[in-house]
């Protein structure tokens, strides 16, 4: 789906035709949870974060101008709420489950293919991750994230090229 029909859904969604929030929930889910994921590192808590952004797109969907690409709304609050959860646990005392399984019992193992797409990304600084998540999943030009992330666009297609490099090399270690 093309940034334009997404903000015509968008623009449907706004005059409350709420039908359409599926349409666009399915189009966005993906760059949107990576998004989180990167920031926080934690899948659960990730999961958790992506439905109160779906909550949030729907409260301020008013306030979307429809000149702006949806997408990089919806990525801005998922990013702002993401960045908000992690400074708030960032100050609560760590604590791993998985080291006391001997009171909580065991704890699932996410699969495999989890397990390596999230060591891959944190093999890479936040600007990269960014910029992976954003062309990959997100769909995203060069050029477009260069504009999104107030950069040249030779420093976000070199990053994207270094970012390359090193998940090649996470993959094969």
């Amino acid at each position: 789906m093309t940034n334009n029909e997404l903000n015509q859904l968008a623009k449907q969604l706004r005059q409350g035709n709420k039908s359409v929030f599926d349409d666009i929930y399915h189009e966005t889910k993906d760059v949107v949870f990576y998004t989180i994921l990167g920031i926080l590192k934690d899948r659960s808590l990730s999961e958790d974060v992506m439905q109160d952004v779906y909550i949030q797109v729907l409260k301020k969907i008013k306030s979307f101008k429809p000149k702006y690409v949806f997408k990089s709304w919806v990525i801005t609050i998922a990013k702002n709420m993401s960045y908000n959860v992690y400074n708030r646990r960032k100050k609560e005392v760590a604590f791993d489950a998985t080291d006391d399984a001997y009171i909580f019992g065991s704890v699932a193992n996410n699969s495999e293919k989890e397990l390596m797409v999230k060591e891959m990304l944190e093999s890479l600084d936040e600007d990269e991750r960014e910029i992976v998540i954003l062309k990959v999943i997100g769909d995203f030009t060069h050029k477009a994230i260069a504009k999104k992330k107030e950069m040249p666009l030779g420093t976000v297609t070199w990053k994207y090229n270094e970012a390359l490099k090193k998940l090649k090399e996470t993959y094969r270690k």
